[in-house]
């Protein structure tokens, strides 16, 4: 089944294509297999009543028996499977198919066969092995008996063969006589047998099929929905027959929208019909590869590329080559590779596809249209615009003779081929052929459905590059609306790596409204406002939602399923630590990458379990508008949200060239009026600035700082200063590497600092806003930790070469200071409790739930990126790689309490109703940049944790200097200073030292989230 993608240009992939009403897939291919006929073949066997017949069969054999029968008898025959699967073909005394059975699917049980004889003959029953059967097996037959034929025997043949004849003009497309067939076939079925058999639900589920494949949704659910109560009582939930209807309601969920209810549908039914058929079950590889188009359409094309090979692999291992599903597999890959711009490879999956399609179905039949859109896709991209337009006009043909001028299908091929109008500048036919598509998506699907966004997106752009900005804007609206509504559906579960794949598979959506407003309409206040929108809902869109997962979880932590959930997230999580961190002599680079893939993904698993159970939670959020986050904004504060896209030209045919290089974008939100957007210019540029001034920064020896720090305000900030106003306070929402940018730091054109002019906060998204409302209560007294100790590694031996220095690499040397700085701040927060050396555990910091407080000094680390010059004991993911040493962080044992808490680890503490989180170590703040979602890194983990606020680094400071503003910091809180302001006043007072001036030493700490007083007054 040919899954749907949007492709380069905003062209259309259809979702499903193999045919959507056969819904046992490939048992409907061997059902309606032609096989040879001869009459009175001289190995045919005759049956006789009472005498079994037990043979073995391999696949591709058939074997077949005789019956001689009189007009109006009936014979029952019974097959007993003894660990193959089998399917029986009944043909009359002139060798026509009569009807088919397939009823018991598993490789052992009892197939029933009734024969009505019509006429005075010899009746022959041609036994195939079923789907999937590449071992040789036995079974056994027999004559039970011949009787005269009842009425109701003459009506369940009669049901049968309109089965079979049903089928077979569903795969020709001919759907409107299919579903006539059907639904005769269920009635007599239903008349006779009555509406609790079987068959009849294996009819139901057929019939459900082709509703879904005209697009009757509501009807088509409404009848799987019976069939599964069918299966459910009389073949119980375990069974691969009731799995497969699970596994068809997963398609329908997704094919209208709710995806994160598929995939959980989807994925059981697949566990369950590995279990009764094997894994190398035809079926199971239909359940593959609907799991792939689900990964598919979430954007994460790594996962469905995986599940694709697999599926491909097992196909072949079963000689399942010469098949539908084959075809369908070739078809699916070739898309993913499309996808990933490798044409050439998708062409040739492509062909290959066609190729088997018209070998099985026939050169003009409704499966080969598939491929020729397909392939009218490849051209187009290669811009041969007429050979494109040739094959997306011989399946338009095709389709249209079969479905008629309105099916969704069409809309497909009239979205391609508008593009391809509007690519040789014909663009009045372009609008009537979107326009059109649009109608039928709107009629068949919905105002939200995937066929709808791309069209609306479509006119938009083409509206766009006419200049037509009012219509473009109205249009880019639309689609926005669209996305959001997805957003919200497929968020809302999932776990993080499934977040954000599906986030990233709608980048250039943004990309798109951002430049309409930055570079075809500047001076539009209805642009601005939509970008400013749409960074408003998208920007850490990942990070709110798993921070809401876990805070569902805590306020949920009575109920024992959820408390379970979060234990088991807490302890897998701190296992994937220790294994990702573990030494080189520990284990074999081989079992450490087995023995991680199996933590990510039961990491996985559990992430995508909590969040189903935070469902609510997201349904309570006040909706993300841009008068709900601009009355969030103090009187005198301003908003600054700063965003990476990539310039988009609509006028550029295809996306390759319409989309440039990265720029940087900021937009400025005051509590009342109008945002206001401007282009800052290429990120490698400004990126260049900011490096010049971090190495500045970072040294205190450093004579140029206030020139490097001026080039950066000149680039970033000079362009926005005049709309700030008289605003003294500054939300400031990073992107790219301005997340490691301390903007207090900054000069104005006056030589100024920005701390002296503005109030500083960092949030993830101005949305943070919104949460800040949220009231969470503490539940405990402020902790703090310092000076751990972290012990020495052994002096010698083998022992000490696998211990030392810890399971970092790195050596932690003590910092007696911060017990100093311990003392403090303990001093001004006597309710405190003061932990440190042998006491400043990481065991005691995971058992801590909800402090008013929590003060951690110590040593942090942030290990270097793959890309660059990584060291052995470091992974890939960001939050294996950062984290902080605490009590016997040196020894690097294999105990759960190692001294070394990672990221991974941090963002399963119970923070909750913590109010404050300082990390007073070296680079607490950095981490690996992901545009959109902020720094992966320790400030990650404690928002995802539940703090409220965070003060970090951005690089080393000493801990002799760090305890100067740490203690000023907290002075200012016991005085009532707010979370933000009594870290601005530390700065300002070290900035009046003559030898503290330089940024060095006071621009490290940044506070990020709440900056209101610790008692929520701001």
């Amino acid at each position: 089944m040919s899954r749907g993608r949007v492709i380069v240009g905003g062209s259309w992939r259809p979702p499903w294509r193999a045919p959507l009403g056969a819904l046992w897939g490939a048992l409907c291919a061997v059902l309606l297999a032609p096989t040879g006929y001869a009459q009175n073949r001289p190995d045919d066997v005759t049956l006789e009543p009472g005498r079994a017949v037990e043979r073995q069969l391999t696949r591709g054999e058939e074997h077949r028996y005789q019956i001689a029968l009189t007009a109006g008898q009936c014979a029952n025959v019974v097959v007993e499977q003894l660990g193959i699967d089998i399917v029986v073909h009944a043909r009359d005394a002139r060798g026509a198919q009569i009807a088919d059975f397939q009823d018991e699917i598993r490789v052992r049980g009892h197939e029933p066969v009734e024969v009505v004889a019509d006429a005075d003959g010899i009746y022959t029953l041609a036994i195939h092995a079923g789907p999937g059967s590449v071992a040789r097996g036995s079974y056994a037959i027999r004559l039970i008996g011949r009787h005269p034929a009842s009425d109701a025997d003459r009506a369940i043949q009669e049901s049968r063969t309109l089965r079979r004849s049903a089928l077979g003009l569903q795969q020709a497309g001919t759907f409107d006589e299919s579903k006539r067939q059907f639904e005769r076939a269920l009635q007599i079925a239903e008349g006779v047998r009555g509406s609790f058999d079987t068959y009849v639900a294996e009819l139901l589920a057929d019939l459900a099929a082709e509703l879904l494949e005209i697009r009757d949704y509501a009807g088509s659910e409404q009848l799987f929905r019976r069939a599964l109560t069918i299966f459910n009582r009389t073949l119980g939930v375990e069974h691969p027959r009731t799995a497969m209807v699970h596994a068809r309601l997963a398609f329908l969920d997704h094919r209208t929208g709710q995806h994160p209810e598929a995939e959980s549908l989807l994925e059981h039914a697949l566990a369950v019909v590995e279990r009764t058929l094997g894994p190398e079950h035809p079926w199971v590889v239909r359940c593959m590869l609907t799991l792939a188009n689900f990964r598919d359409d979430a954007g994460d094309l790594r996962k469905a590329e995986e599940i694709d090979l697999r599926a491909i692999a097992i196909a072949e291992r079963t000689h399942e080559t010469e098949s539908i599903l084959y075809s369908d597999l070739l078809n699916n890959l070739g898309d993913v590779y499309r996808q990933k711009h490798d044409y050439a490879g998708a062409e040739r999956l492509f062909l290959r596809s066609l190729a088997l399609g018209e070998k099985l179905r026939g050169a003009n039949s409704y499966y080969v249209s598939t491929a020729f859109q397909n392939l009218g896709i490849i051209e187009r991209e290669a811009k041969h615009y007429a050979e494109a337009e040739s094959y997306y006009e011989r399946a338009l043909a095709i389709r249209e003779r079969v479905l008629g001028s309105d099916h969704p299908d069409i809309a497909q091929l009239l979205n391609n081929l508008a593009n391809i109008y509007h690519a040789i500048g014909d663009d009045d036919r372009s609008l009537e052929m979107h326009f059109r598509a649009l109608r039928i998506w709107e009629a068949n699907g919905g105002a939200y459905m995937r066929g709808t966004l791309l069209s609306v997106g479509n006119i938009a752009r083409t509206y766009a590059a006419r200049g037509d900005i009012d219509k473009a804007i109205a249009f880019q609206r639309r689609v926005d609306s669209i996305i959001e509504t997805q957003l919200s559906l497929n968020l809302a579960v999932g776990s993080e790596r499934q977040k954000m794949a599906l986030v990233d598979s709608i980048a250039e959506r943004t990309d798109r409204t951002i430049s309409l407003h930055l570079h075809e309409a500047p001076t539009n206040p209805d642009a601005a406002a939509l970008a400013a929108l749409v960074l408003l809902q998208r920007k850490g869109r990942v990070l709110d939602a798993m921070a809401d997962t876990l805070a569902a979880a805590r306020t949920r932590i009575a109920d024992p399923a959820d408390q379970a959930l979060v234990d088991q997230l807490t302890a897998t999580a701190a296992q994937l630590s220790r294994v990702a961190l573990s030494r080189p002599e520990q284990m074999s680079p081989d079992e450490k990458r087995k023995a991680v893939a199996e933590l990510e993904r039961r990491k996985e698993e559990l992430e995508a379990a909590l969040s189903q159970h935070s469902a609510e939670l997201h349904a309570r959020m006040q909706a993300v508008t841009l008068d709900s986050v601009q009355s969030a904004i103090p009187d005198e504060g301003v908003l600054v949200e700063f965003a990476v896209f990539r310039p988009f030209d609509p006028r550029i045919e295809g996306n390759d060239g319409a989309y440039g290089p990265p720029h940087y974008a900021a937009y400025v939100v005051r509590k009342h009026g109008p945002p206001l957007g401007r282009d800052l210019g290429p990120t490698r540029t400004v990126d260049d600035l900011i490096d010049a001034l971090r190495r500045a920064l970072r040294d205190p020896a450093s004579t140029d700082v206030k020139e490097r720090a001026r080039a950066v305000d000149e680039q970033v900030m000079r362009p926005l200063r005049a709309s700030f106003g008289d605003a003294s306070r500054l939300l400031i929402s990073p992107d790219g590497a301005m997340n490691l940018v301390p903007f207090e730091a900054l000069v104005d054109e006056q030589g100024r600092y920005l701390v002296e002019q503005y109030a500083m906060s960092y949030l993830t998204s101005g949305r943070d806003l919104l949460r800040m409302q949220i009231p969470r209560l503490s539940r405990s007294n402020p902790v703090i930790i310092a000076d751990p100790l972290f012990g020495e590694p052994a002096a010698s031996g083998a022992r000490a070469t696998r211990q030392a220095p810890g399971r970092t690499g790195v050596y932690f040397a003590p910092i007696a200071g911060t017990a100093q700085e311990g003392r403090a701040i303990k001093s001004l927060f006597p309710e405190a409790t003061l932990l440190t050396g042998r006491e400043a555990t990481k065991a005691v910091l995971q058992r801590l739930d909800g402090p008013r407080l929590l003060h951690i000094a110590t040593h942090g680390f942030f290990l270097q990126d793959p890309a660059g010059q990584r060291t052995q004991f470091t992974t890939e993911n960001p939050l294996l790689r950062s984290g902080l040493a605490l009590a016997g962080a040196n020894v690097g044992t294999a105990r759960e309490d190692d001294g070394i808490l990672t990221a991974m680890e941090a963002s399963s503490l119970k923070l909750w109703g913590t109010k404050l989180v300082t990390l007073s170590a070296c680079d607490t703040g950095v981490g690996e940049i992901r545009n959109g979602e902020g720094v992966y890194g320790l400030r990650r983990a404690f928002v995802i944790a539940g703090a409220e606020t965070l003060v970090m680094t951005l690089w080393p400071v000493s801990d002799a200097i760090t305890r100067e503003p740490m203690e000023a910091y907290y002075a200012g809180l016991r005085a009532g200073f707010g979370r933000g302001d009594a870290l601005r006043q530390a700065k300002l007072a070290m900035l009046k030292q003559k030898d503290r001036q330089h940024p060095f030493y006071w621009a490290s700490f940044i506070q990020s989230g709440e900056w209101a007083g610790l008692d929520g007054v701001r």
